[in-house]
């Protein structure tokens, strides 16, 4: 009996890549694997085009704009690289990232690239205001992550077919803070996760949120309401405020009920966690 197998094309190229996507739309691009292995029964593509050994996707420098970091680095070299302390959020949601083993596989642009939302890097992405550089056809376009991650969901992977470069993060001030929650508390993906940026320098609160819709989320509504109420020249903030940001932000997300947990419970626990962040994160910046 011969068992069928999936083909596989290890591109050196972006160009490459591109070229065997065209020849058969029916592949999908691979880079770490961590996602793609978990999910074979589940969904097993005609094929796959691996961008591992493409070098324009491990570069990690900063640039005018920012702190860019290719798609292809693996979490693990990311936490190892002495520009990754330029980000700090990142570096949090990196070292909350599944094992030391997976952390070694998977790719920060896989993490983002699946929209899954309980992947850890795109709240802090989010509460960050990064950017993506997407390589097509049409050639290499800058994208709003919120956008990205929301167009990608919607699209639910029939866009056309394009290569997650890397992304740009903007020098970034302030407080930042990175919580969730997973089932039995270990290392897996998040049920809930919180990612907040409290820059009294700007006035502004940028809050990203995990597990509660069908990618990771910004909680603009709570991130308005703080923005407009918290005293930036006072020394402390009236102790109903940060829970009523909370309450603001578990009302406007749309989370699911699933096998890890409720929408009724993850809105609590997204009302609870916000809270806490933002009396951690207005303590750290008195």
């Amino acid at each position: 009996m011969t068992v069928s197998r999936p083909h596989f094309l290890p591109a050196t190229s972006l160009e490459e890549a591109l070229d065997a996507k065209q020849e058969n739309p029916a592949t999908a691009f691979i880079a770490g694997g961590t996602t793609p292995v978990t999910d074979r029964q589940a969904h097993e593509p005609a094929g796959y085009i691996s961008l591992r050994r493409i070098p324009a996707l491990q570069d990690i420098e900063m640039r005018a704009d920012g702190l860019f970091v290719g798609a292809g680095l693996a979490i693990a070299t990311f936490l190892r690289d002495p520009l990754a302390g330029s980000a700090p959020l990142l570096v949090q949601a990196g070292r909350a990232t599944a094992t030391r083993q997976v952390r070694s596989r998977a790719t920060l642009g896989g993490n983002i690239a699946v929209t899954l939302a309980d992947r850890s890097m795109p709240p802090c992405l989010l509460a960050l205001e990064a950017s993506v550089h997407v390589h097509s056809r049409e050639g290499l376009r800058l994208i709003p992550l919120e956008r990205y991650l929301s167009d990608r969901a919607k699209a639910a992977q029939t866009t056309a077919p394009g290569i997650l470069v890397g992304v740009t993060i903007p020098p970034a001030g302030g407080h930042h803070y990175y919580s969730r929650i997973t089932a039995g508390n270990g290392g897996g993906y998040a049920t809930v996760s919180v990612a907040l940026k409290l820059d009294r320098e700007r006035n502004a609160v940028r809050i990203g949120l995990g597990g509660v819709g069908l990618t990771a989320v910004r909680a603009h509504e709570a991130e308005a309401f703080a923005e407009a109420n918290l005293d930036w020249n006072g020394a402390s903030a009236p102790a109903s405020l940060p829970s009523k940001i909370g309450e603001i932000a578990a009302r406007h997300c749309d989370p699911p009920t699933d096998l890890s947990a409720s929408a009724t419970y993850r809105r609590h626990a997204v009302g609870v966690m916000v809270r806490r962040a933002l009396e951690e994160a207005w303590e750290a910046t008195r």
